[in-house]
């Protein structure tokens, strides 16, 4: 065996080995059990990893990997486990959670390939001829190098899959089957024939390889988007199954417990998926599930519907049917289902908030979970788990399916098939008989989905063309969530909310003039500006009041938001200048002698009463002296009292003035306020409309064949990456080839677009540095200018004496049409005015870059 001949003499004795390595799997048990607890998970994986740490530790003791060179043991091993662990945690910064599923896969893979390089070893150099266990070493060694070699290559295709650089829907070839069914039973027996010529060992390794390869790729390939999840808890399996068996080819009974673990848990996963899809493990493993199945026949009006939607859905609905408002607020009974749509419009936050605005208004809300919504099991849990929803509100399949016939409302964010009625009665596709959520049972129904296309299944959804019941919000996730909240509260005569989030009709103040007039300001961020991510926005509105001349300082409350620090972090990213920010104690003081103070989301930390109301929560609590301030601006999402439930007499106040609903669109309106008390033209307040209208914007967008996107600061300042991939992948699938024009200084540092673009998947072949697309201006039929400025400004070829004069630019004015997409039409750093704003070939959007982006999306 490769431990007798390979191997030192063991540091540790037997007994003592064993008895460790049993204690570290039981440890290992104990931690997969609390990760069973939601709870207590985070508990559980620790105890996991630490375990596993352990038993590295234990291993190379019992094997003695120091050798007699122990400097140089030590070393490499170090070396190695410094590189493992850096790369190991650029994944873990660099990952996204809707990316986690192909990176499950891909760490699965490497398990596999880690068992098969052992198997390999032990096969080639490790076997000893005079040993009585020779044939259990050799066949042990070829399975475990067959089932490694599987999972690696199965996990490979998965994951690539998954992140869109191979198609999700199935791949069949000619003889698809027979195949691999060959490739599968010829793996199996040269496990057998190596046994019996053990001396052409080189012989049957390579052909082990080819052939597990081959099984490998046939069976992951021919696996539909539908079946996803499920392939990769297989896969889960087969790592740990690969592991275990390894062990027993090496004779490492630690290893073999614990890839046994692995294995099983695995497998009970894979077994509880296929339950809840209704799946044969073994018609999944030969991809009968998703290849070969006759797509479900439409209805014809779906294709009518689908043409005739626009991006955005129309809201207005027929005159006899209850408004989406009076839908929400007469709902007593509601069950939210989250999906992966809501994953990848990070709207989480936005449900949780909407759930919260139904809760109050009495209704009981629920969230109604499948097993394989999203990209892995637990996806949406963790998701929602993020933004504090409570465990008790998140219910399994089983529990609450029988209850949408009694719901008054089911709102569906971002879901699909696993709510697509057809897997009842569409025979013949690929999500026939998968149990789905009762969805259609319920009486009322909203959908915020993307667009009306099928899922990964491809099997049409006879929801979208339900006419009774059934409102479709489409597009953007987050920002459909907001029009329900924003329509709950239009709808209610008797909260204050809604009326007060634009200026009430007595105004105690104006509003424009106040921040016009402000020469001390001072901003206090809280967890709302978190929520809404407007940290981009409140500096926006800073650098605007300090342009004006106003000395703007941020309060940070020492536990304002979820962390110490919490604050700093949001808003260093957003590039606020560290003499900005000041402690509580520095800058508490100051609110009695200044003129405004601006509170973004922040409650607790600045309610007086914590200085007055005794016997409540927060009594005693140092908090900001806000109410000091002369004047106050509120921008919170409601009127409700913070974490302490102790309600804020600032919202009461003389001196304060209220906008409620999301941070973000609260932080634009006081800028497009405070353009409107200027005696200029106010850019922001072209918000809603073009600034010129001689251009059909649909019309060049749908003709455009030649496409160059220019992204700018002002695109990572909205964050609006994502949405300009989803323009950039419309215009493609209308025929178009885009590109994206890179210039050495957009942004705040070299590579900034990049790295931003690379965040949300695009291609870097689509990327072009200056020099080698600049010349190709003047044939594209198209250039979207987004959040760019100077690098774009043709003055820097004319205007001499001013700062950018020979400076080079993007050659954008050459293109035959342009949209510009800048929050207003301001000089850029550099103080210089661009004329393509006044150009007879470009047309302006102006304000928040990811509005505009899918204003332009809904245009298609």
């Amino acid at each position: 065996m490769i431990i007798g001949s390979m191997i030192p003499t063991s540091l540790l004795p037997d007994t003592a080995y064993y008895i460790l390595s049993a204690a570290l799997v039981l440890g290992v048990l104990a931690g997969i059990y609390l990760m069973s607890k939601v709870e207590k998970a985070y508990n559980g994986n620790t105890i996991s990893a630490v375990c596993m740490a352990l038993a590295i530790v234990l291993t190379m003791l019992q094997y003695n990997v120091f050798g007699s060179d122990v400097r140089t043991a030590l070393v490499v091993i170090i070396v190695a486990m410094l590189i493992g662990g850096a790369i190991g945690a650029w994944i873990a910064k660099k990952v996204k959670m809707i990316q986690m599923p192909q990176t499950v896969a891909l760490l699965n893979g490497f398990g596999g390939g880690a068992s098969a390089f052992v198997a390999i070893l032990t096969l080639l150099a490790g076997l000893d001829p005079a040993s009585s266990t020779m044939w259990f070493d050799v066949f042990t060694g070829m399975l475990a190098l067959v089932v490694g070699i599987v999972t690696l290559v199965g996990s490979l295709v998965a994951a690539a899959k998954l992140q869109g650089l191979m198609k999700s829907k199935p791949v069949v070839i000619a003889g698809h089957s027979p195949l691999t069914m060959v490739s599968l039973f010829g793996s199996l027996i040269l496990c057998i024939v190596a046994i019996f010529v053990p001396q052409s060992m080189l012989i049957w390794v390579v052909l082990g390889l080819l052939l597990s390869c081959a099984f490998g790729l046939l069976f992951s390939i021919r696996v539909g988007g539908a079946d996803m999840p499920i392939t990769i808890s297989l896969l889960n399996s087969f790592s740990g199954v690969a592991g275990s068996i390894a062990g027993l080819a090496i004779g490492d009974v630690l290893l073999v417990a614990v890839g046994g673990i692995v294995g099983a848990s695995g497998l009970i996963l894979t077994q509880i998926m296929c339950k809840a899809m209704n799946r044969s493990l073994l018609d999944i493993l030969l991809g009968k599930t998703s290849a070969g199945a006759k797509k479900a026949e439409a209805p014809a009006k779906v294709e009518e519907k689908k043409e005739e939607a626009p991006a955005v859905a129309e809201e207005a609905p027929k005159s006899e049917k209850p408004s989406v408002g009076s839908l929400l607020k007469n709902a007593k009974d509601v069950i939210i289902i989250p999906g992966y749509g809501m994953a990848l419009a990070q709207a989480q936050a936005n449900v949780k908030q909407l759930a919260d605005k139904l809760t109050a208004n009495g209704a009981n809300v629920r969230y109604a979970i499948h097993p394989v919504a999203g990209r892995m099991p637990g996806h949406m849990n963790v998701l929602l788990a993020e933004v504090d929803v409570d465990y008790d509100q998140l219910f399994e399949m089983k529990a609450i399916d029988d209850d949408f016939k009694n719901a008054d409302l089911a709102i569906i964010v971002g879901a699909n098939d696993v709510t697509n009625p057809a897997a009842k009665e569409a025979e013949g596709t690929p999500i026939y008989g998968m149990p789905v959520l009762s969805v259609a049972d319920c009486k009322n129904i909203i959908i915020c989905n993307f667009d009306l296309k099928p899922g990964y299944a491809g099997v049409e959804n006879p929801l979208y063309t339900r006419e009774d019941g059934v409102e479709i919000f489409l597009g953007d996730a987050k920002e459909s969530v907001s029009k329900l909240i924003t329509a709950m509260d239009s709808d209610d005569a008797t909260a204050p909310a809604a009326a007060e989030t634009e200026a009430p009709a007595e105004a105690k103040s104006n509003i424009g003039a106040t921040l016009k007039n402000a020469k001390s300001v001072i901003i206090v961020p809280g967890y709302g500006m978190a929520l809404a991510q407007a940290q981009a926005n409140v500096k926006q509105l800073a650098d605007k009041l300090a342009e004006n001349g106003a000395d703007v300082r941020y309060a940070i409350h020492p536990v304002a938001g979820r962390m110490p620090g919490h604050m700093n972090v949001l808003l260093a990213e957003v590039d606020v200048d560290y003499d900005q920010l000041f402690e509580m104690k520095a800058i508490d003081d100051d609110f009695k002698n200044t003129d405004l103070t601006i509170v973004v989301g922040a409650n607790d930390v600045t309610n007086p009463a914590a200085k007055e109301a005794e016997g409540t929560p927060i009594y005693g609590m140092p908090v900001l002296s806000v109410a000091d301030s002369k004047n106050i601006i509120i921008c919170n999402y409601d009127l409700k009292p913070g974490y302490a439930g102790v309600e804020n007499p600032l919202y009461t106040s003389d001196k304060a003035e209220i906008l409620l609903g999301d941070a973000k669109e609260s932080i634009i309106k006081l800028m497009a306020a405070m353009d409107g008390a200027d005696d200029a033209p106010s850019a922001a307040a072209d918000d809603a409309a073009p600034a010129k209208s001689g251009m059909d914007l649909a019309a060049v967008l749908k003709d455009a064949k030649n496409v160059i996107i220019v992204p700018g600061y002002g695109m990572a300042l909205a964050q609006a990456q994502a949405n300009v991939k989803q323009l950039a992948d419309k215009l493609a699938e209308n025929g178009a080839n885009v590109r994206y024009a890179i210039h050495p200084v957009a942004g705040r540092m070299p590579g900034h677009m990049n790295v931003l673009l690379a965040e949300v998947d695009v291609d870097y072949d689509q990327l072009y540095e200056m020099k080698a697309i600049d010349d190709d201006f003047k044939d594209a039929d198209l250039c979207i200018v987004v959040g760019a400025n100077d690098v774009t400004n043709p003055a820097a070829k004319e205007a001499e004496g001013t700062p950018i004069y020979g400076m080079p630019v993007l050659s954008v004015a050459d293109a035959a049409n342009i949209i510009i997409c800048n929050f207003d039409t301001k000089p850029g750093y550099a103080g210089v005015e661009n004329p393509l704003y006044t150009s007879d070939k470009a047309e302006l959007l102006l304000g928040d870059a990811k509005e505009s982006i899918m204003k332009l999306i809904a245009l298609f």
